[in-house]
């Protein structure tokens, strides 16, 4: 994604460029990772030009991408890299925006800045929207695939007992069976000793588990 290209998708499309014109989210991230600290300084002229939003909801009730609070995490990230995004954790109204950035930041130091705001979290929201949770998807995003962020057996122990402590806490069955695909990312004797002694009522979370398992055996093969 090079400048001349966000630029235009800015300035056409079938939305207003306030709305973002053709721009999606995934447009601006991948842009802020590819340009750095001058991709940050675009991102901040084009919010200033077009009038990006930084609340969503319109008065009419419609709601469009508020791109100005990606435009603003988007640009920390370009000119600080994860420890800008990791500094946003713990501003309510940028976190999930600054986890969605660090979702696509396939690195180690990623990784950790997740698994550290996971640590803190109570789990006791029930909806999957919440920080805690968005945290933990993203996590599983970037360990449990093809190709995923390898970590030392030090991260990998600290997100399983922060992914037992969620799956212990949550509410909802789906929010359960995230944990037990989270846990994939910690491929260690512990987890798959825990799966193994783990009863699930729910179909779902049991499937869920039967994939951890396998997935966790085929890595300590």
């Amino acid at each position: 994604m090079n400048f001349n290209v966000l630029a235009r998708k800015v300035a056409k499309g079938t939305a207003p460029s306030a709305y973002g014109g053709s721009m999606n989210v995934e447009d601006m991230i991948r842009f802020a990772l590819m340009q750095g600290a001058a991709g940050a300084d675009e991102i901040d002229r084009l919010c200033a030009q077009h009038g990006w939003l930084a609340n969503g909801l319109l008065e009419d009730g419609t709601r469009v991408a508020p791109f100005a609070r990606w435009a603003q995490v988007c640009a920390a990230y370009g000119r600080g890299g994860v420890a800008a995004l990791q500094a946003q954790l713990s501003d309510r109204e940028l976190a999930t925006f600054a986890i969605a950035v660090l979702a696509h930041v396939k690195t180690v130091e990623s990784v950790r800045a997740l698994t550290e705001f996971c640590e803190s979290a109570d789990w006791r929201s029930p909806d999957v929207t919440h920080a805690d949770w968005q945290a933990l998807s993203a996590l599983n995003q970037l360990l449990s695939f093809k190709g995923g962020v390898l970590i030392d057996a030090l991260l990998q122990d600290r997100l399983r007992r922060m992914g037992l402590k969620a799956y212990d806490r949550a509410s909802k069955p789906f929010l359960a069976s995230l944990c037990l695909c989270a846990i994939r990312g910690a491929a260690t004797p512990e987890s798959l000793a825990w799966l193994q002694a783990l009863e699930t009522a729910d179909v779902h979370n049991d499937a869920a588990r039967v994939n951890a398992l396998k997935a966790i055996k085929r890595q300590l093969a």
